[in-house]
């Protein structure tokens, strides 16, 4: 797990410069990344192509595998930020074909695997990345970021350069950027949300989509070459029984796991009170049993919040008493010095995040990186592929019952209402939000249940509107679930999650792995019937039937999906935090906001309890970011 940095000029753009100017360049950029790879520090400089790497030592710690890392004849060179779980099953096929290695490392598996098969390499590769190489002999800049973007790759290009890298706030270091995408700003303002349309919150500043590659060739600079190398396949799902099923998803969670331990440092697990997370440490126990690992122990990391009514620390001990390979470790996040933490913690997402979990997730990776750690498993992914967030997921699972099951709509409103302890005035608006289009159920949400529309600029809310795009599939095709879960984790919400997981704990330098989102376990979760996912008021329900002697009644058996839950609100109202928030609503570039009316806002933060859902967080958060960034257009 690193960061990596890159600079190409086109045009003969700087020809004249001396090597020292270049230096300069990508070292400001380097050093503003020094978090995400503390271990090393190399670049690459031959005009016109510059690169720039820092390193987090996991797999090959050895020297001979920094980067920038150089095929044999020097004629190929490569930057990469990621984990290739599955690289030692490649090197067989490499070696038969005639290519030796240097290393132990993923890094030199990507250099041979393009020389082998060109862009088709990534087709091959079960991980998380973003790399870009460098093919000297035939001027080819060649990038590529994984399937589902766990890891960023952001980018500035006009017609003199093109300039890359794992982190927003590096490409700042050399361009002078310091507006906003209004349409970017009105999503989050408005709804809440991140999609994953290409664009970040600055303007002229974009990100690599997840699954895509991008090639640049040089007597072709000013087209640069998008595509998608996968998607989801629009198959029906296998004639499976129920065992076949079973034995074929328990095969992939299990080597999915095994795989992810593959590392030269110690690996850790990230466990909370929920399904996910247990299933990995159960797994994981299990397989140091069997002498599948060569770790003897793992220590998981819980967060717990004593007196908090969402703790979940009397469950995470439930599930630990049958795991004698593991060594527990409690942390308790506190609300201490937030004032102190808010603005590091802005400033290291490069762009405003959705909730205050992500506040929370940042501090507790503060803590855990005293441990010294530097990688954690966590369970992120499967609430997106296997239904779990219940809330979100109703409404498209109902529509396709009416349609298809119309005898059984009634029970399943039933079984929703009685597990998952929602009113049926609630369960027939989200059916409701899944029969208009998204866009407008955003909006009525945001104007009727937040209230944040009236106090948005008028213009503005013209201006921005039709920014965010609808998901593209028929309400008629009775697939609805399946095309709003593909939407979610290829467009909206997903990426959201990938983005404050990736960066907050890359700012203290920890590499997250998260099994349930290989590639092989996504696909074959949409290829199986809904009903394995949902069904009775029972989510995420295979995975339930196959855990459910090996994990508490009081994990397998909780129906209440709650996510991650802090006592942030708690912290917020500390009376430090209410003078800082009444700082930052009095301040002139607070006062002086075009795109809402500040004194509705103000009074708003004034009378919470009239406004128990306005989303106070978005407010604060995007002000701070704007003044941190010294954003000069909002």
């Amino acid at each position: 797990m690193c960061g990596i940095n890159g600079i190409l000029f086109f045009n003969d753009q700087f020809s004249d410069r001396p090597v020292t100017y270049f230096e300069n360049e990508i070292r400001k950029m380097n050093d503003e990344i020094a978090h995400r790879g503390p271990d090393g520090d190399g670049t690459f400089i031959s005009y016109p192509v510059i690169l720039g790497h820092r390193r987090l030592s996991i797999i090959d710690l050895s020297k001979e595998a920094d980067q920038p890392m150089f095929n044999d004849d020097k004629s190929v060179v490569l930057v990469y930020n990621g984990e290739l779980y599955n690289y030692k099953e490649l090197i067989p096929d490499l070696k038969s074909k005639g290519h030796t290695f240097r290393t132990h490392s993923d890094s030199e598996v990507i250099i041979h695997s393009y020389e082998e098969y060109g862009f088709d390499c990534v087709n091959r590769f079960n991980g998380m990345w973003a790399f870009a190489i460098y093919d000297i002999k035939k001027k080819i800049l060649f990038a590529s970021r994984d399937r589902f973007g766990v890891k960023p790759f952001y980018y500035y290009s006009d017609p003199g350069q093109f300039v890359f890298s794992s982190e927003i706030k590096a490409i700042l270091k050399i361009k002078k950027i310091n507006q906003a995408n209004h349409g970017k700003v009105f999503d989050y303002l408005a709804y809440g949300y991140k999609t994953n349309n290409g664009d970040t919150f600055f303007q002229d500043i974009h990100e690599l989509k997840p699954a895509h590659n991008i090639v640049i060739k040089f007597d072709k600079i000013d087209k640069p070459e998008f595509s998608r190398y996968w998607n989801f396949k629009e198959t029906d799902h296998p004639e499976y029984n129920d065992k076949l099923i079973q034995e074929k998803i328990t095969d992939l969670i299990y080597d999915s796991v095994k795989l992810r331990y593959r590392s030269d440092v110690p690996v850790s697990i990230l466990l909370s009170g929920g399904l996910d997370s247990g299933i990995i440490a159960k797994v994981t126990d299990e397989l140091i049993s069997d002498h599948q690992l060569r770790n003897d122990k793992v220590t998981t990391f819980t967060a717990v919040f004593p007196g908090f009514m969402y703790d979940e620390s009397a469950i995470v001990k439930e599930v630990l008493s049958g795991l004698k390979n593991i060594d527990p470790v409690s942390l308790s996040p506190t609300g201490d010095n937030l004032t102190n933490e808010i603005n590091k913690f802005i400033y290291g997402m490069g762009e405003p995040v959705f909730s205050t979990s992500s506040f929370a997730h940042y501090m507790l990776m503060k803590e855990i990186s005293n441990y010294g750690v530097k990688v954690v498993l966590n369970g992120q992914g499967s609430d997106e592929a296997w239904c779990g967030y219940g809330r979100y997921f109703i409404g498209y699972f109902l529509l396709d019952i009416l349609q298809s099951q119309p005898q059984n709509f009634v029970s399943q409103l039933t079984a929703i209402s009685d597990k998952m302890k929602f009113s049926r005035k609630f369960i027939f608006s989200q059916i409701f939000k899944a029969i208009i289009p998204r866009r407008y159920g955003s909006y009525l949400r945001a104007k009727y249940n937040e209230n944040i529309i009236d106090c948005l600029s008028i213009d503005y809310i013209k201006n921005n509107y039709a920014y965010f795009k609808n998901p593209v599939y028929s309400k008629l095709s009775r697939s609805n679930l399946k095309g709003y879960m593909r939407y979610n984790i290829q467009y909206q919400g997903f990426n959201q999650i990938l983005h404050y997981e990736d960066h907050s704990s890359m700012q203290s330098s920890i590499e997250m792995r998260s099994p349930f989102i290989d590639y092989r376990l996504m696909e074959l979760a949409f290829t199986l019937p809904d009903n394995l996912k949902i069904d009775n008021g029972i989510t995420k329900k295979v995975l339930r039937e196959i855990f459910k002697d090996k994990l508490p009644a009081s994990v397998t058996g909780n129906h209440l999906k709650i996510g991650f839950m802090t006592p942030f609100d708690d912290w917020m109202n500390q009376s430090g935090m209410k003078n800082f928030n009444m700082e930052i609503l009095n301040s002139d570039s607070f006062r002086q906001r075009k795109i809402f009316n500040t004194e509705k806002v103000k009074n708003i933060f004034q009378n919470k309890q009239k406004y128990p859902k306005f989303p106070y967080w978005r407010i604060l958060n995007l002000e701070l970011w704007s003044q941190i960034y010294g954003i000069d257009n909002l």
